[in-house]
């Protein structure tokens, strides 16, 4: 059944988009080369438009979870979705080409091409989900579900069930000691579950009842016995862990609840990118680095580097460096200064610190002091992208609810750097790095890169 799928056909989809957008390509090259007569073949001055459209699109269409969870969505939010993806892409395309090659923007040939994949991309979705709804609506790809068990656990899969039709999903009705007011077929106690399978087509038992019921446990061994497909829906207690998967634990099945997402893939490709990143970032700025070094030998006494520990991954304690931007004494005046800080919760923050040298207040407004941590990136004590390493003495402060920004290694830049820095006040910051670890994927992380950019450019929240 297609839903059972879900993960390869939103591959396939993908995949179908890339070559919806590359026959988009060869038809705009067409009608440009026809409205505008041009000689010769107009492929080659165009074709980097393309390859950058397409690396955008790939990283614009999964931050925009253009591909993610289709089947709970409603045509008008993935209509929504599509366009944003598309609007990101082409702002991020003209910036890129422009920057290379400025002369390939005049002729608006990426004007043609923005239209026509925005209504390619669009027109294979919309054709694609009425094919499938009248597909179920045959009769095909429908799964037929038997609920095993009452209460809120199974009124709420049935309201979902009921809201979702797209989803292809029948209820056929419900086992349970007693009726509870479920508005389908009742068929009986857990005992009558022999019976109803021999009656009724299942291809799916939802099973909403305490697993610690020997009774349900009866039904669990004897659905195994007969091959049935079975899904549980977890108990309160177990659904507020965000995520589980089965792991074998030297012949020992178990289950692992994980409180953020585990992609390995995205993680193996994550490490790769830091190293690969900040091993060519340090050679190629390394003149800038001795530039710094001598403004900050010659302006101030004191080393060159601060090194100040920071807590890490689940409570690591690493050694992260900056260029020092203030006087060499600055942490013995943070107490004489207490009473000056303008950020709420556990974090030091004021506006002209007297502490900060000339040379460091020019570096802070340029975000140049952090140029060391792509040393501690290289080393794997931090990423490029995630929750900024706070002080030990923070994080004693910290709420619960505050430590799940140290469920991922901390980076240089993250949410928080592109929505204002200084501007956020305490638990907005917070919740923004527990955003991150909630949603966190490699192309959210290239996102965040993406946007780094320009704020660092414009200095905007810098201080």
């Amino acid at each position: 059944m297609l839903r059972e799928y879900g993960a390869i056909l939103d591959d396939i989809s993908q995949i179908v988009d890339l070559i919806v957008l590359g026959l988009g390509f060869f038809f705009t090259v067409e009608l440009y080369r026809y409205k505008h007569a041009l000689a010769g073949s107009a492929w080659e001055q165009h074709f980097i438009i393309f390859l950058v459209y397409i690396l955008c699109w790939m990283i614009s269409s999964n931050v925009n979870q253009v591909y993610q969870s289709r089947r709970f969505m409603s045509v008008g939010l993935e209509i929504k979705q599509l366009i944003k993806a598309h609007v990101a892409t082409f702002a991020i395309t003209i910036t890129t080409v422009t920057l290379y090659k400025p002369t390939l923007i005049h002729n608006r040939f990426v004007f043609y091409f923005e239209a026509v994949a925005l209504c390619l991309t669009l027109g294979v979705h919309l054709i694609v989900r009425f094919l499938l709804q009248a597909y179920r609506s045959i009769g095909r790809n429908t799964r037929y579900v038997l609920i095993l068990g009452s209460g809120q656990a199974a009124h709420s899969y049935l309201d979902k069930v009921n809201k979702n039709p797209q989803l292809g999903y029948k209820v056929v009705g419900y086992l349970a000691p007693e009726r509870n007011g479920l508005e389908i077929q009742y068929l009986g106690d857990y005992s009558n579950l022999q019976t109803v399978m021999g009656m009724k087509i299942v291809d799916l038992t939802v099973i909403t009842a305490p697993l610690s019921d020997e009774r349900v446990k009866d039904c669990l061994e004897l659905l195994d016995v007969m091959g049935k497909t079975v899904t549980i829906l977890l108990d309160e207690t177990v659904a507020k862990v965000a995520r589980s998967r089965p792991i074998d634990f030297g012949g020992l099945p178990m289950v692992a609840y994980d409180g953020h997402p585990r992609l390995p893939g995205h993680e193996i490709a994550k490490r790769v990118m830091d190293v690969v990143v900040t091993g060519i970032g340090l050679i190629v700025i390394s003149p800038i680095l001795l530039l710094i070094t001598i403004a900050i030998k010659v302006s101030s006494e004191g080393p060159v580097l601060f090194g100040q520990e920071r807590v890490g991954v689940n409570g690591r304690i690493f050694k992260m460096y900056k260029f020092r931007s203030m006087v060499v004494d600055a942490e013995e005046l943070k107490s004489k200064l207490a009473h000056l800080n303008e950020m709420s919760g556990p974090v030091f923050k004021i506006t002209n610190d007297p502490r900060v040298t000339s040379v460091g207040r020019f570096l802070r407004k340029t975000s140049l002091d952090e140029l060391p941590q792509l040393w501690n990136v290289f080393l794997g004590s931090m990423s490029l992208v995630g929750p900024r390493p706070p002080l030990p003495s923070e994080v004693n402060l910290y709420d619960p609810k505050h430590r799940k920004r140290l469920a991922v290694k901390p980076g240089i830049t993250c949410i928080w750097q592109i929505s204002g820095r200084n501007e956020v006040d305490f638990e907005e910051w917070m919740e923004m790095d527990a955003e991150y670890v909630e949603r966190w994927s490699l192309w959210m992380d290239l996102g965040i890169l993406a946007k780094t950019v320009p704020v660092v450019l414009l200095k905007k929240g810098a201080s």
